[in-house]
């Protein structure tokens, strides 16, 4: 008999900038290192003979929880790496629903009806992620171990191992640094809790401060960006965009309606500036501005930049404290590395 512990990585940089990050290798957010915190003080007297994770980031990250504390070899298998979404890798959450409602449904709720151009589908990423499942069982007979893995693989793989027949998802998504216990034996599997994260206190919890998992609730507001053209002058004086001849200004939109904007410039071969990010007074203070951050991450990651530096220090104390709360440290300016 082998016990395996399948555990969600910690809160992303795509959880919270609400970006679609498949096999996009992101970092976790300051706040997801507090949820590998409290994942550590949940496995300090669980015994565990051996740590495996995906080769992404964020899954190698948050597996420091078990395998540092307890000594052991963190060993990673490409095999447990979330599912390859295609065109889809970094779109902004609002731009799929707003373009492809019916795909992004099926994504959600349908997975076996899911693809699109260059994506896995649910047969090819849940078989490659059994098959190193059934693997690592039978190596570690007698034993009990520990998978990092991703929200959606972790979701296919449990419909497939214990709601064979479903259809349509009988699982609910997981919160970050959930844990599910199964445990193996003689190629029969059986299950002991489910996306368990009874460690994270509410203040912690990303899906306490969210809204789209909740059936019947208020859905959070996911936004899209295109670029900034001529009609868009009076809109951008109006969010105090600064003049300048080169930089990259992006609108922030909110179905069709302009609530905010995002611009950029290019200040070395690897590194790229922030100048400015705002949003209309009345849209101000409901959890827009990750938002607009990652956008600048996102545009400036895809340049080659390996580091972001806000222009403009933010004088009021929200806004410091939002810069701060994605990881920007206060040294000349702020700064945060984006490549690592």
């Amino acid at each position: 008999m082998t016990k395996i512990y399948l555990i969600r990585h910690a809160e992303a940089e795509g959880n919270v900038y609400r970006r679609l990050h498949g096999q996009y290798d992101s970092k976790i957010t300051p706040n997801g290192a507090k949820q590998v915190t409290a994942l550590q003080k949940r496995f300090e007297s669980v015994p565990i003979d051996a740590v495996y994770a995906s080769d992404l980031t964020r899954t190698c990250i948050t597996a420091a929880a078990i395998y540092k504390p307890k000594g052991l070899e963190l060993q990673r298998d490409a095999r447990f790496r979330e599912v390859n979404v295609g065109i889809w890798e970094d779109r902004p959450f609002g731009q799929l629903e707003r373009e492809e409602a019916a795909r992004m449904h099926a994504f959600s709720h349908e997975p076996y009806a899911w693809s699109v151009e260059g994506c896995e589908t649910f047969p090819v990423y849940t078989g490659r992620f059994l098959e190193a499942l059934d693997e690592l069982a039978a190596r570690h007979k007698g034993q009990t171990i520990a998978i990092f893995s991703h929200g959606m693989v972790l979701r296919g793989v449990l419909m497939r191992l214990f709601h064979p027949d479903a259809r349509t998802a009988p699982i609910s998504h997981c919160e970050n640094t959930g844990v599910t216990c199964i445990t193996w034996d003689d190629g029969k599997y059986t299950l002991d809790f489910m996306n368990d994260a009874s460690h994270l206190p509410q203040e912690i919890s990303t899906l306490g401060r969210q809204n789209w998992w909740r059936g019947g609730q208020k859905h959070d507001f996911n936004m899209w960006y295109r670029p900034a053209g001529a009609d868009d002058a009076a809109l951008l004086a109006t969010l105090g965009a600064v003049p300048a001849a080169g930089d990259e200004k992006l609108i922030a939109m909110l179905g069709d309606a302009p609530i905010g904007m995002v611009q950029l410039r290019e200040l070395s071969a690897d590194t790229g500036g922030i100048v400015h990010l705002a949003l209309l007074p009345e849209r101000r203070g409901s959890g827009f501005g990750a938002q607009l951050i990652g956008c600048a991450v996102s545009r400036l990651r895809k340049c080659g930049k390996q580091y972001i530096e806000l222009l403009t220090l933010p004088q009021d104390t929200p806004a410091k404290a939002l810069f701060c709360n994605y990881g920007f440290e206060k040294k000349r300016t702020y700064i945060v590395p984006i490549v690592e």
